[in-house]
């Protein structure tokens, strides 16, 4: 590993940058149609960090090469490009630039160009993962943000986990708003398998309880934003779009079409993936094949510049799924998805917006042993016939109101609904004992989530006010009512809580407060979140099912105590001309977190003691950092770096399921035809397990990846790519195990070894 990085660092040092004379550009920026001033425009230095922001009347002033190109953004407005005026003169003023109205944003949590509507820690990322490789699903997309780590129950069934907060301590949206609840008490169906990967064109990450605005926030929120149909011409534009990967014949097929007017417009995606068995580092073959076919459907209508109803459909259709770290596997996993949004801006000088969203989501999964393909028949099949239907409902929405009542204060106040309901039952079927078949099957039948349901109802304000021009204030609080209750217990079940399980109310309270700093380039952080977060159905109602990483069941507890995260964050960030960094350090104090540990007053005959869920307190405290330089025009060198160490202070042991530290370091070339980007990561020795988990230590490990791409016309791009380029056998801290699948059943599953991926897309 060491002698990489010291090439890598010899590169650098060694390269000589080139120079230019800079000049002072100063311009005012206008509304088009109006000739309005636009303030809290960002004029940027394009291919570099160099930027500023209009003022109140539309005026910037920014320091630029001669043969420079500003780029102007803004949000409510389509960006453009501006050629630096081509003369000798040290100060040269621009003539005024006009911008066009472009469609207003339904899905965006974060809003980057105005400082009265930035988030305090969120991190906006624009996706390029997929330039070259085909992601097996939206979890792919977070292997290079830092601060997460993947968790693989099988090729389909990964999730990211964000520092030490994992499953619904995050929470994830679609489009600002929409979600989907897995139906599997395993997860083989996470949410982030449902859409499709090359749809997301950009995550927003708020590490932290630092918004009230979008839900119970214990975590952190994460939004994967799907690509709006905002066409650069009106008619008919489209893409068609293929890849294929050697390792495991993997291939992916997908074709957008989108047809505009100014008043309306409809955006129609279908992709199919077909992947296969995959071999990782040591050459081992990991059951790891599935097929999807998935479409979505976006329709559009504009009553006005400022306003915009939406509707949205999404299917996705599921076969053939194998699981390595469970004993069943999916002959069938569909997902159906409806959304509906409306937004309307700058109704009054009071009032800069109204919206409005709902939605409902349905996940069907079936988890079997066998097939009527024998070839995907478990080894137990059919001496024990298993198969588990099960469904989930997701039924929610939100509206919420933008009040401005001065020029420095901004806020936001409205209600969200999230309502889930589950239900499915599994039945074992026996048909020999000790290898002889059985004169009269043996049928026992058992519920899985005891047709539980959840409804969350919450109320928030959250007020931004803007001090001076460098200094801003964000302060939230939020009220949840929270129902949960089941409708068909197990008798067993209940008799471990005296027998009768009473429907639970919880009444949880969150807030935030912070304050940022932004002087050139310069920015501070400073905030403090209290989130809360009430158990979710497995927590409250699993009973003797294997869902974790080990082999033991798992035994709900309906009395659990909602969980909170008092986590205190401070972050510094400095943009030069060349050279960008900046390091984030928290510390949370979280009571009543949410584990479980094993109960041996539960086993049965026969049987391990199975695990309970409990409450515990527990502490978190880590970093993240990064560190970019310019070497010259076109390259960049990038690399950043997170740890965090979290404590079970109840058991006085590490916490469970906590990824160590890692970092990426990689050097990206890119021009406007061609790009090659080259990039390591490195995960270091987990010695920080927990025992009572049944957790064990993780060694450490490297990987390098390139990618390459090429884009001969404007409508044509190809990419190529190596991923693990030397082969490496690896794994994750909190990948599972095999089970009940081959004769490597107890040994972990690895990621996949060295692959080469092509991919080809057209415009339209």
């Amino acid at each position: 590993m060491k002698k990489y990085v010291y090439i890598s660092l010899l590169f650098i040092l060694t390269t000589i940058a080139t120079f230019s004379q800079n000049k002072t550009i100063k311009g005012t920026v206008i509304d088009e149609k109006t000739k309005e001033p636009i303030a809290n425009a960002v004029v940027k230095v394009k291919g570099s960090d160099l930027h500023t922001v209009t003022d109140i009347d539309g005026k910037f002033e920014i320091k630029a090469d001669k043969k420079a190109i500003l780029e102007i953004s803004i949000l409510g407005y389509k960006s453009m490009d501006k050629a630096v005026c081509n003369c000798n003169k040290q100060i040269c003023n621009c003539p005024k630039i006009c911008m066009k109205q472009s469609k207003i944003s339904l899905d965006e949590i974060i809003v980057k160009s105005n400082p009265l509507q930035d988030i305090s820690h969120s991190v906006i990322v624009v996706d390029d993962v997929k330039k070259g490789s085909q992601p097996r699903n939206v979890t792919d997309l977070f292997n290079d943000i830092a601060g997460f780590s993947i968790q693989k129950r099988s090729a389909t069934a990964t999730e990211p986990s964000l520092r030490a907060f994992k499953y619904e301590q995050m929470n994830i949206k679609y489009d600002g708003g929409m979600k989907m609840v897995n139906a599997c008490p395993n997860r083989m169906d996470p949410i982030t398998a449902h859409v499709i990967p090359e749809e997301v064109r950009k995550i927003e990450v708020v590490k932290g309880p630092f918004t009230v605005r979008f839900g119970q926030s214990f975590g952190g929120i994460v939004n994967m934003i799907t690509k709006a149909p905002t066409p650069e011409k009106y008619g008919i534009n489209g893409s068609i779009q293929s890849g294929y990967e050697t390792n495991g014949n993997n291939f992916v097929a997908r074709a957008e079409l989108m047809y505009a007017k100014e008043k309306y417009d409809i955006t129609l995606d279908g992709e199919r993936r077909d992947f296969g068995n995959y071999k990782d580092g040591d050459g081992i073959e990991t059951s790891s094949s599935f097929e999807t076919t998935s479409y979505s459907i976006k329709a559009g209508y504009n009553p006005s510049n400022n306003q915009r109803l939406q509707l949205d459909w999404r299917q996705k259709f599921g076969k053939n799924i194998m699981h390595a770290g469970l004993p069943m596997d999916s002959p069938k996993d569909d997902s159906y998805m409806l959304g509906l949004d409306y937004k309307v801006n700058k109704i009054s000088d009071k009032i800069s917006s109204v919206s409005a969203k709902g939605y409902f989501s349905f996940v069907d999964h079936l988890m079997t042993n066998g097939y009527e393909n024998e070839d995907h028949t478990r080894p137990n099949y059919p001496a024990m016939d298993a198969r588990t239907p099960i469904t989930s409902n997701t039924i929610g929405g939100k509206f919420e109101i933008g009040i401005t009542p001065s020029d420095k204060l901004l806020i936001y106040t409205g209600l969200d609904a999230d309502i889930i309901k589950r239900d499915g039952n599994k039945t074992v079927v026996i048909n020999a004992m000790n290898g002889n078949p059985l004169p009269n099957p043996v049928i026992k039948k058992s519920t899985v989530w005891q047709d539980a349901t959840i409804s969350d109802y919450g109320i928030f304000a959250e007020a931004n006010y803007k001090l001076t021009n460098k200094i801003t204030t964000t302060i939230g609080l939020r009220t949840d009512f929270v129902s949960a209750g089941i409708d068909d217990p197990s008798a067993k079940y209940e008799a471990l809580y005296g027998g009768n399980v009473k429907d639970i109310n919880d009444v949880v309270f969150g807030g935030n407060i912070s304050a940022k700093y932004k002087n050139n380039g310069l920015q501070l952080q400073l905030a403090f979140g209290r989130g809360t977060r009430t158990p979710s159905m497995v927590e409250r109602y699993i009973y003797r099912f294997t869902i974790g990483a080990d082999s033991r069941q798992y035994i709900g507890n309906p009395y659990l105590n909602p969980e909170i995260n008092n986590q205190l964050e401070f972050s510094v960030a400095k943009k030069m001309a060349k050279i960008r960094f900046g390091v984030s350090t928290f510390y949370s104090k979280m009571n009543d977190y949410i584990t479980a540990k094993i109960n041996p007053a539960f086993i049965g005959t026969g049987t391990v003691a199975p695990k309970q869920f409990v409450n515990v307190d527990a502490n978190q405290y880590g970093f993240d950092a990064f560190f970019n330089y310019k070497i010259i025009k076109d390259l960049e060198f990038k690399s950043d770096i997170s740890l965090t160490k979290a404590h079970n202070d109840t058991f006085n042991e590490p916490l469970a399921q906590v990824a160590p530290m890692s970092f990426h370091i990689g050097l990206k070339y890119e021009k406007e035809k061609y790009w090659m980007d080259l990039r390591s990561k490195f995960a270091a020795k987990q010695a920080d397990f927990s025992p009572s988990f049944n957790e064990t230590e993780t060694p450490a490990y490297n990987t390098f990846d390139l990618r390459l791409g090429y884009k001969p016309s404007e409508k044509l791009s190809l990419g190529a790519s190596i991923i693990n380029i030397f082969d490496t056998a690896y794994y994750n801290h909190l990948n599972f195990a095999f089970k009940n699948a081959d004769e490597y059943n107890g040994r972990r599953i690895y990621e996949v070894g060295r692959n080469f991926s092509f991919y080809a897309k057209y415009n339209f």
